[in-house]
């Protein structure tokens, strides 16, 4: 079980003021970048600050309203139960990605939409160094959404509220923006259905980040999973004649 034990909140209503709007503000975002003006230099330089801000809101929130440390020290670290965890969860989610893609109709509608799914990749800029692309999203980006999601938002609300209740409602932050996203390269259903599966996602991770309070597991499981999800996407852009 985690060592974690819920101090007295002498800044209640400040962790609530530097919680809400990193719920909310993925999710707004999303919504310039990928629905209002995808494909434009102004939505792309609305992407880029919007992935800075899954840096700078945690740090600047946590040192100058929070006023505490980045590294708790009075917390015992099980990294190499996380490891294992978050690999264990990662490789069995990628064999059921991949049966999903392959064996379900799941694959036909990637099928049918390979020439939206291709102009979104393009209107990103990214179509002629994808695998920089790639390599970004599944290990640097994948990195930063953890530190936001699970260190930064699952890791406050869990000082406000149980353990089970603050897993909720971090995995719900997370899926919200994805399903914005998701619903721009598939249908509204297909995008709430992905979507829900990432906020799933993001409960496993938040819950093995919870029990052995080392944030590895989680990176390693969702770096594994994006690679997955880029290598799709690279076989989506062959079929589309891009690659």
């Amino acid at each position: 079980m985690s060592d974690y034990k819920p101090q007295i909140q002498v800044k209640y209503g400040r962790r609530w003021a530097v919680l809400l709007p990193a719920l909310v503000l993925p999710l707004a975002a999303s919504f310039f970048y990928f629905v209002l003006f995808p494909g434009t230099a102004f939505g792309n330089g609305f992407y880029v600050l919007a992935k800075l801000n899954l840096l700078l809101w945690p740090v600047i929130t946590t040192l100058l309203i929070l006023k505490e440390p980045m590294v708790d020290k009075t917390l015992k670290r099980r990294h190499k139960a996380s490891l294992l965890q978050g690999t264990v969860f990662g490789i069995a989610v990628t064999a059921l990605l991949i049966y999903l893609v392959k064996g379900t109709p799941l694959g036909a509608v990637v099928g049918e939409n390979v020439v939206q799914i291709s102009e979104r990749i393009v209107g990103l800029g990214v179509a002629d160094h994808y695998l920089l692309f790639a390599l970004f999203i599944s290990f640097l980006h994948a990195g930063l959404e953890e530190f936001y999601w699970r260190w930064f938002v699952f890791g406050n609300a869990r000082r406000l509220m149980p353990a089970g209740a603050a897993v909720a409602l971090a995995a719900a932050g997370f899926a919200a923006h994805h399903i914005v996203v998701l619903s721009q390269f598939f249908s509204l259903g297909w995008g709430f259905f992905l979507g829900s599966c990432v906020g799933i996602g993001g409960a496993v991770w938040s819950w093995i980040y919870h029990r052995t309070n080392s944030m590895w597991g989680a990176y390693i499981s969702h770096v594994i999973i994006d690679l997955a999800i880029m290598w799709i996407g690279w076989e989506v852009l062959v079929a589309s004649g891009l690659r």
